[in-house]
């Protein structure tokens, strides 16, 4: 007499590639000055070895020069929008190499606070936009619950607009850390 056998092949739910949000936070400031800023960012895990998302950067940044010797300064207020994609590779478990293309585009306006002379109260606004190409290295922990990293990046173009080169056009690094955690996670049956 024969048995009939039922087979039942099953395989473990597993998390596939879960889409991650997170970014960083800029707060500074000293005599005068102050800056405000988020880098949020969104990105998927390709595999063990490669993360590719999308990033943003909302900046603003106010200068009042304090009065020396009677005479006000110019101050101005800045303020920066950016987008671009970004690729981490990860060589080794807690080390990464991110290439970060980006255009920002940037709104000032300066006024002359003195109250004599010729440009007295006058003020001035500007307009652009500037590319950049950031690379860098990376230290991080990263998991199916989430990433914390910390990274020093350069811009390797050499447009004198862009936000990360100082007045003598030259590359100042980009220096951040920051924090992800999954939003959407797929299941595998």
């Amino acid at each position: 007499m024969l048995k009939a056998q039922e087979v039942v092949k099953t395989m473990p739910s597993m998390n596939v590639n879960p889409l991650f949000i997170g970014g960083n936070l800029v707060v500074g400031g000293g005599s005068g000055s102050f800056q405000l800023g988020l880098n949020p960012e969104v990105y998927k895990r390709v595999n063990d070895y490669v993360d590719m998302g999308a990033s943003t950067n909302l900046f603003f940044q106010s200068f009042n020069p304090t009065i020396s010797n009677g005479l006000p300064g110019t101050s101005s207020r800045s303020f920066q929008l950016g987008v671009g994609g970004f690729t981490r590779i990860w060589p080794l478990e807690k080390f990464f190499f991110q290439i970060q293309p980006e255009y920002n585009y940037t709104w000032s306006r300066f006024k002359d606070r003195s109250t004599i002379g010729v440009n007295a109260g006058a003020s001035r606004s500007f307009r652009f936009g500037a590319e950049s190409l950031l690379a860098g290295i990376g230290y991080g922990t990263r998991s199916e619950n989430g990433m914390t990293y910390f990274s020093v990046m350069i811009d390797l173009l050499q447009n004198p607009n862009s936000p990360y080169r100082d007045g003598y056009n030259r590359a100042e690094p980009i220096i951040r850390a920051g924090f992800a955690f999954p939003i959407l996670r797929s299941k595998r049956e």
